[in-house]
C-alpha cells in the first residue's frame, strides 16, 4: 500500500530553515531546565518515599496534601493516580535527612487520624495492616482453637490465614464494609467473626509504599547515563561500518537532536525523569535510527545507480520514494502511543508522551535533520578539495625559464 507516489518533494530547499528550528526547540528546552535548576527527577534517580493509596471514596488530593504538609517531610506533591474512578492518588516525598524516619507510617497515621480512621492503640485497621499484623493477632486468640492439637501450630495455621485476607483485600481493592469479611476464601467462619469484632474498616488502603536511597538514586542515574551513552556509540559504530563516515555522523547528530529535544520539551511540560522514562527514550533511540537506516538505504542505493546525479538531487529522489513508508510506519505507531496517553491514566502519561514526542522528532530528524547533515558534509569536503589541490600543484609546478636553479645545500668555497 502506497500513500504517495512519485512525489518530487524538494526537501532540501528548506534544510537551514528546519535546522534553525531545530536549534531554537534546543535552546528553549536548555532554558526551561534552568529555569527549573535542572531536570525533575522522579524518586528512581533522586531518592524518596512514592506511596499510592486507594480510597473508599473519590479523595481531594488538595485535601490530602493540607494533612500531609505540616508533616514537614519534604512533601514533593499529591496527584490523582490512574483513572478518577480507581479512587487513587500518589504521594511523593524528598529524601530524608534524619535517619530511620518511619515516613510511611507518619503519612498513614495523619491521613488516618485526618479522615476518620482508627486511632493510635485502637483496634486493627483491617485496610492498612499488613500479613504480619494478622496472623500475630489471629494466633494470639486462636479463634480456631489450633493450640495443642496435633500436627499444628498456631503460627503456621493463621499465617495461612493472614495470606488469604490481604489476598482478598488486593483482589477487591479494599474493604469498604465488615460484611466483606464474608466473601474472603480459604478462611474460616471463627476468624470472620473475630474480624467483625477486633477490626474496624479505614478510609483508604495502601497499593504500595517504594523508598529508595539516595545512593540507590545516584547509582541509577548514572547507570541509566551510560546505557543513553553507550547504545549511541553502538549506533554510531554501527552506521559508520554499514555505510560511510559522513552517514555516520549525520546519524548521530540527528540522535543527539532527538534526545535534547525530547528531554527539553519534558522539561518544558514539568514531567519527571524516571526509569521509564529512560527506557522510552531508548526506544526512541532505535526508532529513529531504524528510519535514519531505511532512508540511508536508498541514498546509497541511488548513488549507485545514478551516479552522474547530484548528490542533492539523489537524496531528495530518496526520500520521496521512501516517504509512503516513513508516514506509514511512524503513523501507526503514532496513533497506538497517542491511545496510550490519553487512555493509559497516570501511571503511563509520561511514558507515553515521550513516545508521542519522540516519534514526531524522530520522523522529522530522518527527513530534516540526517539527510541534510549528509550533504553539508560533502559540501564542506568539496570546498577543502580546491584547495587542497591547488596547493599541492602550486607545491609542483616548474621553475620560471631563466632562474638559476636552486642549490641543493650550502656549499663552502675556498682555496686548498
Amino acid at each position: 500500500m502506497e500513500l504517495f507516489r512519485n512525489t518530487h518533494i524538494d526537501f532540501l530547499r528548506v534544510k537551514w530553515i528546519c535546522i534553525g528550528a531545530s536549534w531554537a526547540l534546543i535552546a528553549a528546552g536548555f532554558i526551561s531546565i534552568a529555569a527549573h535548576h535542572g531536570l525533575r527527577f522522579g524518586i528512581d534517580f533522586s531518592g524518596g518515599t512514592q506511596m499510592v493509596l486507594k480510597f473508599a471514596e473519590r479523595p481531594d488530593p488538595a485535601k490530602i496534601e493540607s494533612i500531609v504538609k505540616p508533616l514537614n517531610l519534604g512533601l514533593e506533591g499529591v496527584q490523582r493516580y490512574d483513572t478518577p474512578e480507581k479512587n487513587e492518588v500518589l504521594i511523593k516525598v524528598k529524601q530524608q535527612e534524619r535517619e530511620g524516619r518511619d515516613v510511611t507510617q507518619e503519612v498513614f497515621s495523619a491521613l488516618s487520624a485526618a479522615l476518620g480512621g482508627p486511632a493510635a492503640g485502637a483496634r486493627i485497621d483491617a485496610n492498612v495492616k499488613g500479613h504480619d499484623t494478622f496472623a500475630t493477632s489471629l494466633a494470639a486468640a486462636d479463634p480456631d482453637n489450633v493450640a495443642g492439637k496435633l500436627g499444628a501450630t498456631a503460627a503456621q495455621h493463621y499465617a495461612a490465614e493472614g495470606d488469604a485476607i490481604v489476598a482478598y483485600r488486593s483482589q477487591v481493592g479494599l474493604f469498604r464494609s465488615p460484611a466483606d469479611f464474608d466473601a474472603i476464601p480459604n478462611v474460616s467462619p471463627a476468624v470472620k467473626a473475630w474480624l467483625k469484632q477486633n477490626t474496624v474498616i479505614g478510609p483508604f488502603t495502601v497499593l504500595s509504599a517504594d523508598n529508595v536511597g539516595p545512593q540507590v538514586g545516584r547509582d541509577l542515574r548514572t547507570k541509566a547515563l551510560w546505557a543513553v551513552l553507550l547504545s549511541t556509540l553502538a549506533m554510531l559504530v554501527y552506521i559508520w561500518v554499514r555505510f560511510d563516515a559522513k552517514f555516520g555522523v549525520g546519524a548521530i547528530i540527528a540522535i543527539i537532536h532527538d534526545t535534547l529535544i525530547t528531554i527539553g520539551l519534558l522539561s518544558i511540560f514539568n514531567r519527571e525523569i524516571t526509569l521509564v522514562v529512560v527506557a522510552a527514550l531508548l526506544t526512541l533511540v532505535g526508532y529513529s535510527m531504524n528510519d535514519t537506516v531505511v532512508v540511508y538505504d536508498r541514498i546509497r542505493e541511488n548513488m549507485k545507480n545514478n551516479r552522474r546525479d547530484p548528490l542533492p538531487k539523489i537524496i531528495n529522489d530518496s526520500i520521496n520514494q521512501t516517504l509512503s513508508r516513513t508516514v506509514m510506519s511512524s503513523g501507526l505507531t503514532f496513533l497506538v502511543v497517542v491511545a496510550l496517553f490519553f487512555l493509559g491514566g497516570e501511571v503511563l502519561s509520561t511514558f507515553a508522551l515521550t513516545l508521542v514526542i519522540g516519534i514526531i522528532v524522530g520522523t522529522y530528524s530522518s527527513i530534516y535533520v540526517a539527510a541534510p547533515i549528509v550533504v553539508i558534509w560533502n559540501e564542506m569536503q568539496a570546498r577543502r578539495r580546491p584547495v587542497a589541490v591547488a596547493a599541492a600543484a602550486k607545491a609542483a609546478a616548474p621553475a620560471p625559464r631563466g632562474a638559476a636553479p636552486r642549490p641543493a645545500g650550502n656549499r663552502k668555497s675556498g682555496k686548498r
